[in-house]
C-alpha cells in the first residue's frame, strides 16, 4: 500500500497490495535477492535479469512482480497468462508486441513444450526467427525483462530454466508472518479487530497468505451481516463453521480424507475414489498440506496412513456424541 493512501478509500482488502520491497512481509530471500538486481540494474543502467518465480499457489508471486514494477519506475508492464498461447506464432506475437519493461509470463508451466523451446532463442540472441516458408528472418525484440511464474516448475524444462539468471523459490510462511500479513490488510482498511483474531486466522492458513485473506474476507462478511463494529474470532468461527473448515484450516475434502485414513491405511487410487477426486489433484492439492503438517505420512508400500496428530485432530472433528460411542 502507498504509505499516503487512506484507509477510507480502501474499498476491498484486494486493493492494499504492497508497492515496495519494504512493505513485503516475509520471504526476506527472495526479497533480498530482487533488490540486489534492481539496485545492480540501475547502477549499471542496463536492464533487469530475467527473472523466474517458483513456488505453489497463493506465496505471494504475482504480488512480487507487481512490487518489481513499482521499484522500476514503471507506468505497466504486459501480462500474459500462459494457458492462453496455443502455439509458437501466437509466442512471437506476444514477443513482438511487448516493449521495454517487463513480460511477465504467468504459470510458465503451461507454455507448450515447442513453445518453451522457442523462448530459448530469444533469451540468448534477443531475436525471434520468423519462418516465411523460402525464408527464415530473424527479427530483434524489444530489451523486456522476461519475468516468469510457475506453480510447477517440474513443468518447466531444463534448459528454459537455465536462460533465467535468478531463480527464486518462495517458501510456505510462518504463522507470524501470516499474523502479520492479516494485521498489515486490518491496519490499511482502518477496521476495528480483536488481537487475537491475527493467531486464529494465521493458524488456519495453511502458511499461504492467500488463505489468511480469504479467511479474514469471510470474517469480515460475518462482522458487516451482524452490524459489529470489531472483527472478532467469534465472527471467524462462524465463518468457518458454515465453510466446513476445521480449526487448523483443513477444508471439507482434507477432512474427509482423515475421515476414511481413520479405519487404517490406504492406497492414493481407493481415496482418490472414495472421495471423487482424480489420483492426481489428491497428490497436487488435497494431501500437500496434511502431510506438511505431519497429519498424514506415506509408509514404504505408498500408502497413506494417519499421525498421532491427525489421529488428534479426526477426533477434534467428530461429533461428541462419536467420540463418546467409539470410547
Amino acid at each position: 500500500m502507498d504509505d499516503e493512501q487512506e484507509p477510507n478509500e480502501l474499498r476491498d482488502i484486494r486493493d492494499v497490495q504492497p508497492t515496495a520491497f519494504r512493505q513485503i512481509i516475509g520471504q526476506e530471500h527472495v526479497k533480498k535477492a530482487l533488490e540486489i538486481a534492481v539496485e545492480a540494474s540501475f547502477a549499471e543502467q542496463k536492464r533487469l535479469d530475467d527473472v523466474l518465480l517458483c513456488g505453489p499457489p497463493g506465496l505471494f508471486k504475482t504480488g512480487f512482480v507487481t512490487v518489481l514494477q513499482h521499484e522500476l519506475g514503471l507506468s505497466k508492464m504486459t501480462t500474459v497468462l500462459a494457458q492462453s498461447i496455443s502455439n509458437t506464432a501466437e509466442l512471437n506475437g506476444v514477443l513482438l508486441s511487448a516493449t521495454e519493461g517487463l513480460l511477465f509470463l504467468d504459470e510458465l508451466h503451461l507454455l507448450s513444450h515447442s513453445a518453451q523451446h522457442s523462448l530459448l532463442k530469444v533469451l540468448d540472441t534477443r531475436t525471434i526467427d520468423i519462418n516465411t516458408g523460402k525464408t527464415v528472418t530473424s527479427i530483434p525484440v524489444a530489451p523486456f525483462t522476461l519475468v516468469g511464474a510457475t506453480t510447477d516448475s517440474d513443468g518447466v524444462i531444463a534448459p528454459l530454466i537455465d536462460r533465467f539468471r535468478l531463480v527464486l523459490h518462495l517458501d510456505y510462511y510462518s504463522e507470524d508472518e501470516l499474523a502479520q500479513i492479516v494485521r498489515q490488510r486490518l491496519v490499511a482498511m482502518g477496521w476495528k479487530y480483536e488481537q487475537e483474531l491475527l493467531h486464529e486466522i494465521a493458524r488456519r492458513a495453511r502458511q499461504t497468505p492467500r488463505i489468511a485473506l480469504r479467511l479474514l474476507a469471510s470474517c469480515r462478511r460475518w462482522q458487516v451481516a451482524e452490524g459489529s463494529e470489531v472483527l472478532t474470532v467469534e465472527h471467524l468461527r462462524r465463518a468457518c463453521e458454515v465453510e466446513r473448515i476445521s480449526d487448523l484450516g483443513l477444508d471439507n475434502v482434507q477432512q474427509k480424507l482423515l475421515h476414511l485414513l481413520g479405519g487404517g491405511p490406504q492406497r492414493v487410487g481407493v481415496l482418490a475414489s472414495m472421495l471423487g477426486v482424480s489420483p492426481k489433484v489428491l497428490q497436487k492439492t488435497v494431501e500437500p498440506y496434511l502431510l506438511r503438517s505431519g497429519m498424514v505420512v506415506k509408509t514404504d508400500a505408498g500408502l497413506r496412513t494417519l499421525t498421532e496428530i491427525g489421529q488428534k485432530h479426526l477426533e477434534d472433528l467428530r461429533p461428541a456424541s462419536v467420540r463418546n460411542t467409539s470410547n
